[in-house]
């Protein structure tokens, strides 16, 4: 990549991932708010969701794009995965959500209480699965067939500020969209508000997906054709039990979302607290997003860079697990000692650090050190490890913390009942990533020295 091609290219990936992330912050928004605030009926209805819905959706999503992967090229994938997601989102907002209380007025009694929930249950499964099937898979995996790690190394951190400017910019949508002028005071209006934006914003990033794919094709390293040997959901996992390397990396992004995902579920708990109408709860949702997307940028442009220049991978990958710990730690600090946690004020600025930081932290220094440690793989390892690690132990780890999460509270009786024990199993598995990347590292120097990209 050279000149103006090489900064062409860029700003077309940095716009896949910003418009990519634009629609994501908008889904996250709304499905927390759609699960906590509406239909989902609070906090502990997340962990079920996550446990019966997201976990086998990831499974039966990899199994999906693996089968679509062996017969059609990535770039034809991702229009199909764009346009399934698409439909259903218009199809949720402009038709099943305001046809809701109509239906439940003709459904049987015993189906009375269940409709809302298995509503907001499918809208947050597939909401979840966005970034997933759409940014994490078929992009990066993309990308990574088609870069080098010259190229992965100067591109990748400043990429990650796509993120944060989709963040950013998600903002002033979701707040006009549940502004009192744009949506007359009601949450079905901003729901199909924001989902009319995400399809105008989906057909722009299939506009910028495929400029870039020509690029590609035109420098000769994307593979257009379906690959001839066709490789099983079963094989890839083999291929990642097989390898050292793979299993730390696996455990790594399951434990990472385990701990992760503990404090995030008592965190909306308390959040709902301050702020019970749907459209204020949807509104602070934005405001996290924009907050996370500042301090995402700084990262992407100042930090992430320097330390990738400068240290090793290891010393990369260890600061967002450090940042984890601290942060969700005085969260939990805070909720464990009895005088500060009757102050609701202070938990959501604490949660409110926990949620932004390591996000930040994340989408910047960890995501970045995973792609890299994927370019270091063999194709084969390269392309199979990536769908089951960011495909399936993804949603492995949150399926994790969801039943965790679900155990401690049919045991506890509540939420923030849970919080002394949750904390203590936060803190230990934070402190599991730790020991992982310190294990992953050398494999990591040794795989650099080998050249295998």
């Amino acid at each position: 990549m050279k000149g103006s091609r090489s900064t062409f290219l860029f700003f077309l990936m940095m716009g896949v991932v910003c418009f990519l992330n634009i629609n994501y912050v908008i889904l996250r928004s709304a499905r927390n708010t759609l699960a906590v605030a509406d239909l989902g009926g609070g906090a502990q209805s997340i962990p079920w969701f996550e446990l019966c819905g997201t976990m086998p959706g990831a499974i039966l999503m990899t199994m999906g794009l693996t089968w679509l992967l062996n017969r059609f090229s990535m770039r034809k994938v991702f229009f199909v995965t764009l346009a399934i997601f698409v439909s259903f989102f218009l199809f949720f907002a402009l038709v099943a959500y305001p046809s809701l209380s109509a239906v439940i007025a003709w459904a049987p009694l015993w189906m009375t209480p269940l409709l809302p929930k298995l509503a907001s249950f499918l809208f947050f499964v597939m909401a979840e699965l966005w970034k997933i099937a759409l940014l994490t898979i078929l992009f990066w995996g993309f990308v990574n067939q088609s870069i080098s790690m010259e190229g992965a190394k100067k591109y990748y951190a400043p990429l990650m500020l796509g993120s944060s400017v989709g963040t950013v910019l998600a903002k002033p949508i979701i707040s006009f969209c549940t502004s009192d002028l744009a949506s007359g005071k009601s949450w079905s209006v901003s729901l199909s508000l924001m989902m009319l934006i995400l399809a105008i914003l989906s057909l722009v990033t299939s506009w910028l997906f495929s400029l870039l794919s020509q690029q590609f094709r035109s420098s000769g390293t994307t593979q257009e054709e379906a690959p001839k040997e066709k490789i099983s959901v079963w094989d890839s996992v083999l291929i990642c039990f097989r390898s050292r390397y793979l299993l730390l990396l696996a455990w790594l992004t399951i434990a990472d979302y385990i701990a992760y995902a503990l404090g995030e579920v008592i965190f909306f708990d308390v959040l709902r607290q301050k702020y019970p109408d749907p459209r204020e709860y949807c509104d602070f949702m934005g405001t996290l997003s924009l907050w996370s997307g500042i301090l995402t940028a700084v990262s992407a442009l100042i930090i992430t860079p320097l330390i990738l220049r400068r240290c090793r991978w290891v010393v990369a990958s260890l600061i967002t697990p450090v940042c984890l710990l601290v942060t969700e730690g005085a969260f939990f600090f805070a909720l464990w000692h009895p005088s500060l946690a009757t102050k609701v004020d202070l938990l959501i600025i604490l949660g409110s650090l926990f949620f932004c930081l390591v996000r930040a932290a994340k989408y910047t220094l960890f995501d970045t050190s995973k792609e890299i440690s994927f370019l270091l793989l063999p194709p084969l390892e390269k392309m199979q490890g990536k769908l089951v690690i960011d495909g399936m132990c993804s949603r492995l780890g949150r399926g994790s913390a969801s039943f965790l999460s679900l155990s401690l509270i049919q045991v506890c009786g509540g939420v923030l009942a849970t919080v002394p024990i949750a904390g203590a199993l936060a803190v230990v598995i934070s402190a599991s990533c730790v020991f992982a990347i310190s294990r992953l590292g050398p494999l990591v120097d040794q795989a650099n020295k080998k050249g295998n990209v």
